[in-house]
């Protein structure tokens, strides 16, 4: 039998998931949709003319998207706290490259799946309670079902957008990856991490940028970016391929290198 990878004890380690933490799961998708429509009460009792919006629908969603995906993650392995639990899950049989791979499918399409579907049924039953109990009130506004992957691609500059599906993966992978780091108190470990590498990656960024050459150029190849410094203002200069290329390799690869990084992690606690 193949020791990385075999599909029929893959499909064992998921439906063994699913057996585990099928009560969990389904008291927690009952609260998500309760607290939703508790939430969407307040908006609707609260608002004027547009008591249930497109933007209180879009901004509702990826608030609750990030906090709540970004808390299963960080909750994903933590049985690897727990001693009893942890020889437990460790002494599954199973290969490393499949718990990650189960680890993935909950995370990245089962979660964004059941949450998806658990909001719009919310939603449209917020929307259409409004337009039932409020159709005779002309000054409010008709509400209507906001389309959450229309902000999927946000204007970021002039040559880039930002994915914010991309995004919301990437930081998931990094509390994914802190589940496996920090056995207790992960979530707010790999916050706090978190922060600490943005505020180091923004100063060497801007160390950076006080080395790079200074001025104004007219060349088709180049990206501008204004720097502030004091009252003076550095336009600095970038390749655009490089720029581009910077780009992608953020939006498109840490997000995998982190799972790879995961997986040694994860191996590392088997043997």
């Amino acid at each position: 039998m193949n020791q990385f990878f075999n599909h029929s004890r893959f499909n064992l380690l998921v439906v063994k998931h699913w057996a585990d933490n099928k009560n969990r799961y389904g008291l927690s998708v009952l609260a998500f949709m309760g607290l939703l429509i508790l939430w969407f009460l307040l908006t609707i009792l609260t608002g004027d003319a547009d008591p249930i919006g497109i933007d209180v629908q879009l901004a509702s969603y990826f608030v609750l998207l990030f906090g709540a995906g970004t808390f299963y993650a960080s909750q994903y392995f933590s049985d690897l706290g727990s001693k009893t639990k942890g020889s437990n899950f460790l002494q599954v049989p199973a290969s490393t490259f499949e718990k990650i791979l189960c680890s993935l499918l909950y995370n990245i399409v089962l979660f964004f799946v059941a949450f998806t579907a658990a909001f719009y049924l919310v939603d449209i039953l917020m929307v259409s309670l409004t337009n039932y109990f409020l159709d005779s009130d002309e000054t409010v506004r008709k509400a209507s079902v906001a389309n959450v992957f229309s902000l999927m691609n946000m204007k970021f500059s002039d040559g880039s957008n930002v994915n914010l599906l991309l995004v919301y993966f990437l930081v998931q992978s990094v509390f994914l990856l802190g589940s496996v780091y920090f056995e207790k108190f992960s979530f707010i470990k790999t916050i706090i991490s978190g922060f600490v590498v943005c505020f180091i990656v923004f100063f060497l960024i801007y160390f950076l940028y006080e080395f790079l050459p200074k001025g104004e150029y007219s060349n088709a190849f180049l990206t501008s970016y204004r720097v502030h410094a004091g009252d003076n203002i550095h336009v600095i200069q970038l390749p655009g391929w490089l720029a581009r290329l910077v780009w992608y390799l953020v939006m498109y690869t840490i997000a995998p290198f982190l799972w790879i990084v995961t997986y040694y992690r994860l191996k590392e606690k088997q043997v």
